[in-house]
């Protein structure tokens, strides 16, 4: 189906797309063929690309790069660009010169059983007032921001507990977080929205 969400201004293009089509859709509309072996992988690849044609139609699929961290990227001077993808949807955003992540999560239960891994303790105080499906909620959205800011920065190595540290955020459906990254005192923002039971996030920020 088309964009069920997009967002255009100025610095930024994205848009999220709900997964209702056959590999054959994608694979007619797009100059991308999908690498994973698994089908439902294979679907969600397509799907992503699908989302960077619709935002930009003459998208250079056949210049991207793959960077030492196994990011894809395009060369110096053309778009930044970010794609993610989990089961039932696929997003993906773009910007003319400047870094870019994105990220979709499903909220799901399964969260807290990998929290401590990626939650650093001031993150454990932002959630420790919340009733147990409410911090469901807003785990799986912080581990979607950390996903995001690990995107825009692109250079792998990062500690998610560490290194990505989330300092504040509107406890609502749609708003900012405010993060800082590696030893930076740089505060940077990321975007989120709620989809039902997913969270998409992003960001355009220089990360340093």
């Amino acid at each position: 189906m088309p964009l069920i969400r997009s967002i255009h201004n100025a610095d930024i293009s994205l848009g999220l797309w709900e997964i209702t089509e056959e590999h054959s859709f994608f694979e007619q509309a797009i100059p991308y063929r999908a690498i994973a072996s698994n089908p439902g992988q294979q679907l969600q690849q397509l799907a992503s690309r699908m989302v960077l044609i619709v935002l930009q139609p003459s998208f250079p699929f056949d210049q991207i790069q793959l960077n030492p961290a196994g990011k894809p990227s395009l060369p110096e001077g053309m778009p930044q660009f970010s794609i993610s993808h989990t089961k039932g949807f696929a997003a993906g955003i773009i910007s003319a010169e400047t870094p870019v992540g994105i990220d979709i999560e499903s909220i799901s239960p399964r969260v807290l059983k990998i929290e401590k891994k990626f939650l650093n303790p001031h993150e454990f105080v932002l959630l420790a007032t919340f009733s147990e499906q409410d911090r469901i909620v807003f785990a799986s959205l912080f581990w979607s921001i950390k996903e995001t800011v690990y995107k825009c920065w692109g250079n792998g190595g990062v500690d998610f507990s560490e290194q990505i540290r989330i300092q504040s955020f509107d406890v609502q459906d749609h708003g900012t977080a405010a993060i800082q990254f590696g030893q930076s005192a740089a505060v940077h923002t990321v975007h989120y929205l709620r989809e039902g039971d997913l969270w998409l996030s992003y960001m355009r920020a220089f990360l340093q």
